[in-house]
């Protein structure tokens, strides 16, 4: 019987072969259009569950780190298809918005030759190139606006079979927090923003749909929920209150109103849910910080690798180093297998640690450029669907980062895809509206699907 790898092989050389009629297929059937990017929105919150999902071209055995093997995945084979598929049709990215991702790119590249094992920092380097990818392939198809609705309804798709998941580990197996069809519950926190926040503003603007939006918001704040996860918890309460903020903003009407008291209600009813949770999670497994406290420690280790390391010391190699390099003795680590081979619980700290100060400060612009870019085009625009999508994913971006004070999953493959996902989709977006005729539209029209774009909200500097 074949092995699992030689199947996965097998899997990814026939995912290639069908790259170019797939291509076709989409270039010539719009129907198919959709349901290929409703599937391509879904498929990263299958990344665990499904084993055909990633294959290991080169796999370094025993290694430990945010990826373990240079990695071809087959979202990457659907997004080049998509590439494909779009042809002339294809829009120029500008540079200003793909050099952050090449810069930081290059930094991993770059931080090779500081690391023990050059092929293990290769795995890092690679896997943002593959994001890159996804977030270049994304915003040409989003520059058709319509398109950016089939990716957040594969995304919903997604979360929803995460609930289902959620709900058995929670009631079936009584699991105190739930992972869904992923590793970790943190991983699953960390992508529900993404879902969430958009989804919301929607819901606020009163664009067409309201049963599948309402329906998908409270799935996901269930599945958060259920992860008892405090940062998760805490950061959506947060980023709900400040897409609401936002919303009112841009102007009260009865269904921000409505849902503002609906809001209410819903806090006074899922309080004491949430106030359960946290209990049977700390009663099965109670706090111990005030005696060790592994964040703090995972930091101090951290720290100290870059005092002594300010060039980084590869890719991936955060664990490695800590571990064997006695930086992790050294911050005061539990001396068990499992707390030495974990990852530092803060991104920053971590993409310091690995590409050094250079490689902090690209990995800031990879982030921030996006995130300027998204929330002051949905300001100016914030009269219109298209503004409040984005200000929505705008949102999902600044709790993420925010969130990863506390966590490093923004460097696995999971979250990564949606969130460079999350990235194309506000790129494209906002180059419709820059380029498309200043026509106002009706109310709820929204997302170009009556072909015409809005006028920016006029404002004193612009007058």
């Amino acid at each position: 019987m074949p092995k699992v790898s030689q199947l996965k092989f097998l899997a990814l050389y026939i995912a290639a072969l069908a790259a170019f009629p797939l291509s076709l297929l989409l270039r010539s059937n719009s129907g198919f259009h959709q349901i290929f990017w409703t599937i391509f929105g879904a498929l990263p919150f299958l990344a665990v569950a499904l084993p055909i999902f990633v294959t290991g071209i080169v796999i370094f055995e025993g290694w430990i780190g945010f990826v373990y093997s240079l990695e071809i995945a087959l979202l990457d084979i659907l997004a080049i298809a998509g590439l494909m598929s779009l042809g002339a049709r294809s829009i120029a990215i500008p540079l200003r918005y793909t050099l952050p991702v090449i810069f930081f790119v290059f930094t991993a590249v770059l931080s090779i030759f500081q690391a023990d094992e050059p092929l293990a920092a290769t795995f890092g380097a690679w896997q943002f190139a593959r994001m890159g990818l996804i977030m270049i392939v994304v915003a040409k198809l989003c520059y058709e606006p319509k398109l950016a609705l089939s990716l957040l309804r594969g995304m919903a798709i997604g979360m929803t079979m995460h609930l289902v998941a959620v709900i058995y580990q929670r009631f079936g197996l009584h699991l105190t927090q739930t992972p869904g069809l992923f590793i970790h519950q943190n991983t699953l926190g960390m992508t529900a923003h993404l879902v969430l926040f958009p989804c919301l503003a929607l819901l606020l603007y009163g664009y067409p749909g309201l049963r599948s939006q309402l329906a998908t918001a409270m799935a996901t704040i269930v599945v958060v929920v259920f992860t008892a996860s405090r940062a998760a918890v805490g950061f959506s309460a947060f980023g709900i209150g400040l897409i609401y903020l936002l919303s009112a903003l841009t102007g009260l009407t009865g269904r921000k109103m409505l849902f503002a008291a609906l809001g209410v209600l819903g806090l006074a009813v899922i309080g004491p849910v949430v106030i359960f949770s946290f209990e049977q999670r700390f009663e099965a497994a109670p706090l111990t910080e005030d005696q060790y406290d592994e964040r703090a420690a995972f930091n101090r280790a951290a720290t100290y690798i870059i005092e002594d390391h300010p060039f980084g010391v590869g890719s991936n190699h955060y664990v490695h180093v800590a571990k064997n390099e006695g930086y992790s003795e050294r911050a005061g680590v539990a001396p068990f297998e499992g707390n030495r081979n974990n990852i530092v619980h803060n991104a920053y700290l971590l993409a310091a640690a690995e590409t050094g100060y250079l490689g902090l400060l690209s990995f800031a612009i990879v982030l921030l450029v996006p995130l300027f870019v998204t929330v002051r085009a949905g300001w100016r625009y914030r009269d219109s669907a298209e503004g409040h999508l984005l200000l929505g994913f705008g949102v999902a971006m600044a709790v993420i980062y925010v969130h990863s004070f506390f966590e490093w999953v923004i460097f696995a493959r999971e979250v990564q895809y949606l969130l460079f996902m999350t990235m194309g989709m506000s790129y494209g977006i906002v180059l419709r509206l820059r380029t498309s005729a200043p026509v106002r539209r009706n109310r709820g029209s929204g997302l170009g699907l009556d072909r015409v774009m809005v006028r920016p909200v006029e404002t004193p500097q612009s007058r």
